[in-house]
């Protein structure tokens, strides 16, 4: 026993760690990728880079468990322990506790929990709490308060945290209390579990969280992603190629001084002959001249020397020829150096002669960019990047983790569906509510959006495997982005401004939701396109109270309401054949079945004539408001004073019955037909071979499983004795 300060005693788990010389990634069940290895157990830092499958949205970085960053190394065995028994559920000394989560955390999941481990027991370092079985109920509250503030690095507050801040403050220390009895260094006094103390006030609302971007954003947004993707982007795409060559042509590094002063005169006179303005230093190449010692107003200043080498093809290792010494070799040539600066000047090497494209408010023809240094050229494929990120993403709602999984072949071949019409696909993976790796899927996207694909492709280089990075950061790229489109190059190219309304993955997802819903038949639409589980989700995204909602309820009422007509018929058809229901309500169900009969032969003198489906049903449809389907059996609610289940329950709501507590073969509005001999037969044999496997200290469940294998072949006896009468003793399985 382990003697607590407060005087507590507390047991400590014998023979070590359940876990003890694991390999983690056996333990949960990962795949490892080919000639790596997993970490084991006894590793204070956890790398899971080596897992197969894991999406790209999620960096190296977060897929290192760092178990150091905790204080206390003797809480160290605490955390791993704590980890693995959530990611590992199964493991045979998890699932014997009684509180344990029964589904496993992802590895994402479980290092956010570990952050949040971490947070909590450094906090107790602070508080001088050496021994989980110091801490108290005071200790936990306090995490709270201290975690419910957001504080600035001097200390200072800014903000309240938000609610789901609070209640992971909450949650981490009472999770240790879970899986208390596992660890097998510390853990908290026996019986200890902290309170539940924070209390997130929600009120419903039928609107989603994340509003869709107004009209004055989608406007000028969606055309300027659009321009940049369908007039910028292919000259872009050429200007990178031209740049990739001239990083790739030879140069002579071993070439004779006396040849290189030539090649530099014979440079500077093509010069002066075409009027070639000479490279322009970039900013970051005048800050290092004025770093060696030159001065701003020096005449050859912002004249970039090792441009004029390296065009010369004289390039080499000798300093003096690229920034620094003006004297020496430079000497011979610097007359006719100034005289040619001063007769074409300097430029940025890219973009000089840009072709000339249309501007997008149409106001006449302008270059589609000005002369680019090299980073300005990396600024503006980042921006066209982007806006190709912002076209696919508002035009086919994906989400982010589904961006990042674009491949880079993810463009798929154009079907044509009819004269004039093609569909657009595209392929990537569906991360969320899928296992590990995600699955392969396509999504049905507007050729704007199909288009973007292929500039983002080719602007990702030739080596890229995605379209686009794995850390996407996007709210960075939006900014500049906006930056871009309202600065001096947006308005020479006539774009309007977008204004400054917040934009994130989900408002383009939300936007695109709305706008799909909100047409004839979009709710379907809208499900299928963003790869929603369930349409209850989409309606949340369209935010129709009574519209897209009430009509796909009314569709799921007139679809339920046709089956269990088609089900009263054929039910009554087999009444006409002789074949009788059985159950507690059998007896009343056929003198209903009776009266139409009767009801039938007066509308007609001439008894032969068979009466027509439709004819029947009008009959039939008031009962047929009434059936409910259960999984062995038909309920006819009709009385809810007569329902057993109501009467078990005892609920207030008596308008529909509780399938879940239904015990047909007592319910005297129950009924047993045909259709449901299989499964009371499947249920009898599946009872018997449960009682075989059962031993002898567990009597009472032995007769429970009796109990239930009798009431079930009673019940198929009650149906194959209903069809006897029909056919004549024939066993009703054989029909």
């Amino acid at each position: 026993m382990t003697v607590l300060a407060e005087g507590t005693e507390r047991d400590a788990r014998p023979g070590g760690s359940a876990f003890a010389g694991a390999a983690v990634c056996e333990v949960i069940r990962l795949p490892i990728r080919l000639g790596c290895h997993s970490p084991v157990f006894e590793q204070n830092v956890w790398d899971l880079t080596v897992v197969d499958g894991i999406p790209r949205l999620f960096s190296p970085s977060r897929r290192i468990l760092d178990f150091t960053k905790i204080r206390n190394p003797r809480w160290w065995t605490v955390a791993k322990e704590y980890l693995l028994a959530l990611m590992a559920p199964e493991h045979e000394q998890v699932r014997v506790l009684p509180n344990a989560y029964r589904l496993p955390k992802t590895v994402i999941t479980c290092q956010q929990r570990l952050e949040w481990l971490t947070s909590w027991m450094n906090w107790l370092t602070k508080q001088g709490v050496t021994d989980l079985g110091q801490v108290t109920q005071e200790h936990c509250d306090r995490f709270v308060h201290h975690r419910s503030t957001i504080y600035d690095r001097d200390g200072s507050p800014l903000r309240d945290a938000s609610d789901a801040t609070c209640m992971m403050a909450e949650l981490i220390p009472r999770e240790l209390a879970y899986y208390s009895e596992l660890f097998s260094t510390d853990r908290y006094r026996n019986g200890f579990c902290p309170r539940a103390t924070v209390t997130v006030q929600t009120e419903r609302n039928d609107e989603n969280k994340t509003q869709p971007a107004r009209a004055e954003l989608q406007q000028p947004l969606l055309a300027a992603a659009l321009f940049l993707v369908q007039k910028i982007g292919p000259h872009l795409i050429t200007l990178q190629r031209e740049v990739e060559q001239h990083r790739a042509a030879p140069r002579d590094p071993a070439m004779p001084p006396a040849d290189r002063e030539e090649a530099l005169v014979r440079t500077l006179r093509q010069h002066a002959r075409t009027g070639e303005p000479l490279v322009q230093t970039p900013p970051d190449g005048l800050e290092y001249k004025i770093a060696k010692g030159w001065e701003p107003a020096h005449p050859l200043f912002h004249l970039s020397l090792k441009a004029l080498v390296r065009e010369s093809g004289a390039g080499g290792p000798d300093p003096r020829l690229h920034w620094v010494d003006l004297g020496g070799r430079w000497e011979p040539i610097l007359p006719l150096l100034e005289q040619t600066l001063a007769q074409v000047g300097v430029a940025p090497l890219w973009g000089r002669h840009a072709a000339v494209i249309d501007r997008a408010d149409g106001d006449g023809p302008v270059p589609w960019t000005l002369p680019l240094f090299a980073a300005d050229l990396r600024a503006l494929s980042g921006v066209v990047r982007t806006a190709c990120m912002i076209a696919i993403s508002a035009l086919s709602g994906m989400r982010h983790s589904e961006l990042c999984e674009l491949p880079e072949d993810c463009q798929q071949p154009p079907q044509q569906t009819g004269p004039g019409r093609v569909r657009h696909r595209l392929k990537s993976k569906l991360i969320k509510g899928k296992k590990l790796g995600g699955v392969w899927d396509e999504w049905v996207v507007a050729a704007e959006a199909y288009e973007a694909a292929g500039v983002a492709r080719q602007l990702a280089g030739p080596d890229a495997s995605h379209l686009f990075p794995q850390t996407i950061n996007f709210n960075g790229r939006y900014e500049r982005f906006r930056e871009w489109v309202n600065g001096e190059e947006g308005a020479r190219l006539g774009l309007a401004p977008i204004p400054p309304d917040p934009l994130n993955l989900r408002i383009l997802r939300r936007t695109l939701a709305v706008e799909i819903a909100h047409r004839p038949g979009g709710l379907l639409a809208a499900k299928i396109q963003l790869k929603h589980l369930s349409v209850v989700t989409t309606e949340g995204y369209a935010n129709r109270p009574g519209g897209a909602q009430a009509k796909f309820l009314a569709e799921i009422g007139e679809s339920e309401h046709n089956r269990n007509l088609t089900l009263t018929l054929q039910a009554f058809r087999d009444f006409q054949q002789g074949r009788q229901p059985a159950g507690p309500g059998a007896r009343d169900l056929m003198s209903f079945f009776k009266s139409v009969e009767s009801e039938l032969l007066q509308d007609t003198a001439a008894p032969q004539i068979k009466h027509s489906d439709q004819e029947v049903i009008n009959l039939l449809s008031q009962r047929a408001g009434t059936l409910h389907l259960g999984i062995a059996n038909y309920c006819w609610f009709i009385d809810p004073d007569k329902a057993l289940c109501l009467k078990l329950a005892r609920t207030k709501d008596r308008s529909r019955p509780m399938a879940g507590m239904c015990d047909s073969a007592r319910c005297p509005q129950a009924t047993h037909h045909p259709c449901h001999r299989p499964v009371w037969a499947s249920a009898a044999a599946n009872s018997r071979v449960f009682i075989g496997k059962i031993g002898r200290s567990q009597k009472a469940e032995k007769t429970r499983l009796t109990a239930e294998a009798e009431r079930a072949d009673h019940v198929v006896a009650a149906i194959d004795a209903a069809l006897a009468t029909a056919t004549g003793g024939v066993h009703g399985q054989d029909q």
